[in-house]
């Protein structure tokens, strides 16, 4: 997702899960597509490129086992000192709220 009205729709629409390093924001779709957000608020330049690696690495290793739709990974200050797995572990978490969730609307 690169368009600021993509976006916006997803952060309204859309259901968000919180963590500790990040905020999934999910919104069902025909076909899957993603974004990752890091502002200011998680550093300088060099901790926001590196918390966005850090969420594409975790999203991309699970991309599979993911629901279609449309999400965005917002990235919070503590993502950068977090270990890389207890990152994993709390995506995973945040995956099974998303399944959890998906199952009651069907």
């Amino acid at each position: 997702m690169k368009s600021s009205r993509v976006f916006n729709a997803l952060f309204k629409q859309g259901r968000s899960f919180h963590n500790e390093a990040f905020v999934c924001f999910f919104q069902n779709a025909a076909s899957s597509e993603v974004g990752f957000v890091a502002s200011k608020k998680v550093g300088n330049a060099v901790k926001r490129n590196y918390a966005r690696r850090r969420l594409r690495e975790i999203f991309r290793a699970r991309k599979d086992a993911l629901p279609k739709g449309r999400y965005a990974l917002v990235a919070k200050k503590p993502i950068v000192e977090i270990d890389f797995g207890a990152l994993q572990e709390q995506f995973s978490r945040v995956l099974k709220q998303i399944a959890r969730k998906n199952e009651t609307k069907v």
